[in-house]
């Protein structure tokens, strides 16, 4: 397996990332790509990729930073998005004590220009803003991507997957099981779905989470779907290879 979006130079794994990375292995999970969400992470991420051949990167600027950026920030990332297999973490965040909405939608328009000047894919993150990320993402159909996280409706769901992205399932999904998601997880083609932790986040502010929950990700939504863990494993795989062209 592959844990599409996971944030390994995140500080909370820097005393035992070999720990982490051999807890994933066990589980089955092989590869790793990590988004990028501000100037002061890139290099981090960089050194990671550096020292080992089994994560990838993103370069991208979060919402919640974007205000803290400027044209000279922009011309780093676009330095290193020739060695980068997508861009982002990139979006719009509408919850409440996030910068400016039209602050948030300009840092979001350029790395969709980023995005299709070095034809990448784009990792979005979209809280709050689905109407406002597809109305983005119209102006640009031949950009694709994954929205991370998802936690909207179905026909959101619908609406992003046939602008070309991908709906990425998360730890998220061992919380909340309410009927809604599981309808949700029910009715998707499993050809859409990308699987990942968000780690350390995604099972609350109390516990650390890691690359090796991917296992009960996908098992949870074998479930779900009644179907083998093998099938979700084997397609979801084959999903984040094609979108990311690993």
């Amino acid at each position: 397996m592959i844990d599409s979006h996971c944030h390994l130079d995140d500080p909370h794994f820097s005393k035992d990332l070999e720990h982490i990375l051999l807890r994933a292995q066990q589980s089955g999970v092989q590869h790793f790509i990590i988004p990028g969400v501000q100037h002061g992470q890139w290099s981090a991420q960089q050194a990671l990729a550096a020292q080992y051949p089994n994560i990838s990167n993103a370069f991208g600027i979060h919402p919640w930073y974007c205000n803290q950026h400027d044209d000279l920030h922009f011309e780093q990332l676009e330095k290193l998005l020739p060695h980068a297999i997508a861009v982002g973490e990139c979006g719009l965040d509408f919850m409440p004590n996030r910068p400016a909405h039209h602050i948030q939608t300009a840092c979001f328009q350029k790395q969709i220009e980023l995005a299709i000047q070095f034809d990448l894919p784009l990792i979005i993150h979209s809280v709050k803003s689905a109407d406002q990320v597809t109305a983005q993402l119209r102006l640009q159909p031949q950009i694709r991507g994954v929205i991370h996280g998802f936690s909207g409706s179905l026909q959101q769901a619908k609406t992003f997957i046939k602008l070309g992205f991908y709906i990425g399932i998360g730890t998220r999904l061992l919380q909340h099981q309410g009927q809604r998601s599981n309808a949700l997880l029910h009715e998707l083609s499993l050809d859409s779905i990308l699987l990942e932790t968000d780690a350390p986040d995604g099972l609350g502010k109390q516990q650390r989470n890691e690359p090796a929950n991917l296992l009960d990700v996908a098992q949870r939504l074998a479930t779900i779907r009644g179907i083998p863990l093998e099938s979700v494993q084997q397609q979801c795989t084959k999903n984040t290879k094609e979108l990311f062209s690993l």
